[in-house]
This record gives C-alpha cells, structure tokens and sequence, in this order.
C-alpha cells in the first residue's frame, strides 16, 4: 500500500524496484520487532507465558523464571506488517500469507495449551511427568491432523487458483538430461508433506537458544536468489535455469523481512535467550520458507540448504526407532542404557559429549562407538566445558557455522554445477 501511494504521488521506478522494497521491508520489520520485543518480554514474564516449571524469584533481583514463549508472534506481526506496506499482494504472496497465518494459529493453540497445563501444575490441579521439564501442549496427532488438514486445503486451492508447475529441479542434474515432472495426484501429496515436515522440522530446531534462527535465515537466502534469477528472463536463460513467473520476483522482498526478522530476534534470542520462537512462530515461519522452496522449484534443495533441520528430524526419529528397536528386543533396562545418541535431537547429543563430568556416563551411544571404529574420537576432557551455558554456545555456534557453509554450498550447486 504504502509502495504504491508513492508511486502515485512521485512516479518514480524506485518505487516498484525489489530491491528498494526489500531494503525498507527489512527496515520496517527489523524496526517493529526491535521498538516492540522488550515490551512483549516483560509482559510476557509478568503473565507466566512460558512452558518451563521454573519460577522467577521474588525481590528485586535478575529475573531466573521460565523463558518466555510466543515470541515468534511479533515475528509474524512485523513481517504482515512488511507485506502489506511493500509487497504486491499477487496470488504467490497471498498463498504463503495463508500457510503462515494458518500454522501460526495451530502453534498458538499449543502453545496456550503449554501455559495452562503449566498453570494447571503449579494449582495442584495436574502432575508434572517424571522425565519431563516442560509443560505438555495439544498431543502431537491432534497437532499433526491439524496441520496436514491446513496444509492439505490450502495447497488443493494452491493448484487450482495459483500457477504452480509440477516439475522438479534434481541437484547437479542438467534440465535437458532429466526435468521430471509429477502429475498432480503426486505433486498434491508431495506438497503437502515438505510444508508439515518443514514446519515440524524448524520447531524441533527451535529446542535450544538461537538455533532455529540462522537455518531459518540461510534457507530465506537461498530461496530468495533463486526467486530472483528464476524470474529474470536474461539470468535464467544464461545460467540455464528453469523460468519462473515473473511475479515470483515479489519473494526476494518477502524474503527480506524474514531475514530481518531472524536478525532482529537474534537479540533476543542468542544465548542466554530472552524468549524463545514457539510453536507459533516455528511453525508459521517452517510452513511458509518450505512453501516458498515450493513456489521456486526448489524443493530437492531444502534438505541441503536446511541441513541442519533435517539433522535434528531425522536424529529424532533414528533415536526412537532405535529405542523401540532395543525395547523389544534386550528390554527395557537394556534400551535405557544404550541409545544411539546420548540424547536427541542431535544438538542435546552435543550438549553431553562437550559437557565435562567426573562421573561415568550412565548411557553409551552407538553412534559414538561407530565413530570410534572410523578414528573419530569424542571430545577429550581438556575440549570439554563446565558450565552448561559456555557448552550451549559452543554447540550453537557449530551448528550456525554449518549451516553458512551448507548455504554456500547449496548456491554452488544449484547455479554452477549442471
């Protein structure tokens, strides 16, 4: 709206450039989510809006309670707020405005689930499980239901009022060897699963301070370059590309506020974090850069370029198929004692191999013990860390590291390597 009143009062082409709506659609949600996060972390604090079993200490002393959840909420407000001053509101732009919105409502539900069965804990009201220390949302089918329901009716009204084509882009495999393409009663289908895993996959990244955030950045990147080229006629022609509707360019300034926004929560974010994305703004966030991967015919490169939430996915599921496994077969004291990763996802594995401890581990891991076999040996004890927080930014920050060098890697590939 606000693009288009300048264009009227001054006519000027900078005005319907990407690159100018991007850069003040950066600025305005860097701004909103910096102006309006104390705010909604104090309040945030006052109300109880957390998960953890951990109260703040009364006085006037630093606050210690609980982390605040929900914060991906002012993400989604500051980056709606972006797209209706900055962006044409074409079909693409009002699909993914949709699956954020929808997948925020769902996260939402869960995560008010959190705060009450939280609050219904400290009433007395409900028993805290044993093995757990946060408060239990919506059960995970009710939430998956919900989520392949949204997904299933927005990408059939995707197909029928968007132009979306079927064919697929196969890393380091050149268009004229192989461009297959997916008759719709496959594509439907496929669509539905990358946008409920995407979004499952950055809310079980979203586990540990700052995580979530650089992938979050890094795919947005990556989408947002392919966008551009795919819908310049001149570039996709030289770089052997496949062509995108040229209105998919608007993705490059979309693509901006999320960038913008991962920047400005990192502030609040980083480790020790002040508030955490949520359900909410994990799946919102998930749902839509997987879409977006979508609308750019770039789905095969999403576990590449996400690499690190495809990491913590699949580590979760190894390590339960694999504790079933032992169950079943040795028993339960024999499938507690040997897991395949000390703990899962694949960051919390981390955390126990970098943390130090004059005790012997109770749990032995099998990934371990492989690595072991090949020559690559654990961290010793003069590697490893005392204090839990130096040990979360060790972990954070080679997990941010991979996921830059993953980002480079996946531009190589997708641009050059044909």
């Amino acid at each position: 709206m606000l693009a288009d009143l300048l264009y009227a009062i001054w006519p000027y082409q900078i005005f319907k450039s990407v690159f100018f709506r991007g850069g003040v659609a950066f600025l305005t949600t860097y701004w909103v989510i910096v102006a309006l996060m104390p705010s909604v972390i104090r309040y945030f604090r006052a109300q109880g809006i957390t998960s953890d079993f951990k109260r703040p200490e009364p006085g006037g002393k630093p606050y210690a309670g609980g982390k605040p959840i929900m914060g991906g909420g002012l993400l989604i407000l500051a980056i709606l707020v972006s797209m209706v001053l900055w962006m044409e509101m074409n079909q693409f732009i009002v699909a993914l405005l949709l699956i954020m919105v929808a997948f925020g409502v769902i996260g939402a539900l869960d995560d008010l689930q959190k705060v009450v069965h939280r609050r219904r804990v400290e009433r007395g009201e409900a028993e805290k499980k044993s093995y757990t220390d946060k408060a239990d949302g919506i059960s995970g089918t009710v939430r998956l239901g919900l989520e392949f329901l949204v997904a299933s009716v927005v990408v059939i009204g995707l197909y029928r009022f968007v132009q979306i084509d079927g064919h697929l882009v196969v890393p380091m495999i050149p268009l004229k060897w192989w461009y297959p393409y997916l008759p719709r009663y496959v594509f439907v289908p496929f669509m539905i699963v990358i946008i409920v895993a995407g979004a499952n996959a950055v809310n079980l990244t979203d586990g540990m301070d700052s995580l979530a955030t650089v992938p979050i950045l890094t795919c947005t990147l990556f989408v947002a370059a392919v966008a551009y080229v795919g819908s310049d006629p001149e570039l996709y022609l030289r770089l052997r590309l496949p062509p995108l509707p040229a209105n998919l360019k608007e993705l490059v300034v979309l693509g901006s506020a999320i960038t913008s926004a991962s920047l400005a929560f990192l502030r609040y974010n980083a480790p020790p974090a002040m508030i955490t994305l949520g359900d909410l703004g994990a799946l919102a966030l998930g749902s839509v850069i997987s879409a977006m991967f979508i609308f750019a015919k770039a789905e095969l490169f999403l576990p590449l370029v996400g690499g690190v939430f495809v990491l913590t996915t699949l580590s979760t599921i190894i390590q339960r198929l694999f504790f079933k496994y032992m169950l079943r077969r040795k028993g339960r004291p024999a499938a507690e004692k040997r897991r395949f990763f000390y703990r899962a996802p694949y960051h919390h594995h981390l955390q126990a191999l970098w943390t130090y401890s004059e005790q012997e581990r109770a749990v032995q891991s099998v990934w371990v013990q492989w690595l072991r076999k090949l020559g690559i040996r654990p961290p010793g004890v003069d590697d490893q860390l005392l204090r839990a927080g130096d040990v979360d930014s060790r972990v954070v920050w080679r997990l941010h590291m991979m996921s830059i060098w993953l980002l480079v890697l996946a531009l190589v590939v997708y641009f050059k390597v044909r």
